[in-house]
């Protein structure tokens, strides 16, 4: 039967386009590296020009659901579903986080046929990587098998992994409920009541949130930082029914960020937040490292962070839309281990 080529798929970061027949030596070298190939169950390795493009010509042909994994400087890897997820990305291109967006792409794309079942994967013993970027998306393991993997010519141990719509739908919300908050997405009418929460106090201390804003430049600033499955994103602080601050995160590393309106400082609410937020970006991001500054004005934030694990790490300069100049800021890390909820 007759299949359209896969959708242009769209991150900030990233273009999964259909492959094409050029993409030929950008996969010999990237999947050719052996400690790219090696966790890879159908790639043989050496991997040769000849393979490459048996190899597109199939996969073009049928119009599979493969995608060129493509950032700015061009093409990084392939993702695709046959049996299950799969993906490769060049050894250049590791440890930026390139594959979880990826995935998550295909995986969104995946869920909106409704007519579409589970969506399986795997990934072999000592791959925890990938591991780790499947268990974000809510994949859950369902068993073990021996897999071959033909780059190293033997059976090897693989987990088995599923993700059911119920629990991708599950992960596309993002409310948290703590005794007296509500971490939730941006909804009607939060834009007009951040404007109500903005003081010189407030904007002191964060980077992009100005004295001067309009009720638009509010609705463009919610907008663009409304929870969409990737990091990159703020959530409303709500308490007793109002809108109080926001918390998030963004950049790479990731980083997060939060504020409070004037009235609701020194209650213990930032604490609150941040102890239930940050376990929650550990268990949707395959984040393994978080990191956090404040101007050197307010040490106030400085206990905050320290109450849940974060060590300073050094200092900068820092720009916000309160100050006249950049201005010294304190800078923190925080591991998945070293994370403490504080009470």
């Amino acid at each position: 039967m007759y299949r359209q080529a896969p959708p242009v798929l769209r991150t900030p970061r990233l273009t999964l386009r259909p492959l094409e027949m050029t993409d030929a030596n950008a996969i010999v070298e990237g999947v050719g590296n052996y400690d790219v190939s090696r966790w890879l169950s159908v790639v043989p390795y050496p991997y040769t020009m000849e393979d490459a493009l048996w190899f597109l010509e199939k996969t073009i042909e049928a119009n599979a659901m493969v995608w060129a994994i493509c950032d700015n400087d061009g093409f990084r890897g392939v993702i695709g579903i046959d049996d299950g997820l799969g993906y490769w990305l060049a050894r250049t291109a590791w440890r930026k986080g390139y594959g979880f967006e990826a995935a998550y792409a295909v995986a969104e794309y995946w869920f909106q046929d409704e007519k579409r079942g589970p969506l399986a994967s795997s990934y072999f013993e000592g791959n925890e990587r990938s591991g780790a970027v499947l268990a974000a998306l809510a994949f859950r393991p369902v068993g073990r098998a021996m897999r071959n993997a033909r780059s190293l010519n033997q059976d090897v141990s693989a987990t088995e992994m599923e993700l059911t719509r119920d629990a991708w739908e599950a992960r596309c919300d993002f409310t948290v409920y703590t005794p007296r908050l509500t971490l939730r997405p941006w909804k009607a009418g939060d834009a007009e009541a951040l404007l109500g929460l903005i003081t010189p106090g407030l904007t002191r201390g964060v980077s992009s949130i100005g004295n001067n804003w309009t009720l638009e430049h509010a609705e463009a600033a919610v907008d663009a930082r409304q929870w969409r499955g990737l990091t990159g994103f703020i959530l409303a602080i709500e308490h007793q029914g109002a809108l109080i601050g926001g918390i998030g995160c963004g950049g790479q590393p990731v980083s997060i960020m939060y504020y409070l309106g004037e009235p609701y400082w020194e209650k213990g609410l930032a604490t609150e937040a941040i102890s239930a937020f940050v376990p929650e970006l550990f268990k949707r991001f395959p984040i393994t490292t978080l990191i956090a500054d404040h101007f050197d004005d307010n040490p106030a934030s400085g206990r905050v962070l320290e109450k849940h694990g974060f060590r300073v790490t050094g200092e900068g300069m820092a720009t916000s839309k309160g100050r006249l100049e950049p201005s010294r800021v304190i800078t923190y890390a925080v591991t998945r281990d070293t994370f403490k909820v504080a009470t």
